[in-house]
């Protein structure tokens, strides 16, 4: 059960990752291609909260609430499923901190950027 609740959280960490980094790109072409998904508000100021949230926490240097359960629990298992190893090598890249805190900042800055560039719909 304890492999299964990992499991999900990892999953769940991933989709978010999948929404923030996916939206970068599908928010302009979306834009183009009259996507009423990705013009939709609601959708955008989630996508711009998630970003937001997750440079804060760079630039401060917290560590994501997520990461901090799946660190917890997997401190609880002894086993690794496969869901976890691989979800959890596309998450986390061994790079410095600072690495990610620009990245984060650059996202940050196009994301807000596109509310001007590519406005969503009422």
């Amino acid at each position: 059960m304890l492999l299964l609740t990992i499991d999900f959280i990892i999953f769940f960490h991933f989709v978010i990752v999948i929404f923030i980094t996916s939206l970068l790109v599908l928010i302009p072409l979306g834009y183009k291609l009259n996507w009423k998904l990705l013009q939709n508000k609601t959708v955008r100021k989630t996508h711009l909260g998630l970003m937001s949230f997750v440079t804060f926490e760079a630039i401060i240097g917290m560590t994501c609430p997520l990461t901090m359960v799946e660190n917890y629990l997997s401190g609880m298992s002894q086993n690794e499923t496969f869901i976890s190893y691989w979800l959890g090598k596309v998450i986390y890249w061994n790079f410095p901190s600072i690495f990610f805190t620009i990245i984060y900042c650059l996202c940050l800055t196009w994301i807000i950027l596109m509310w001007r560039i590519f406005p969503p719909k009422k």
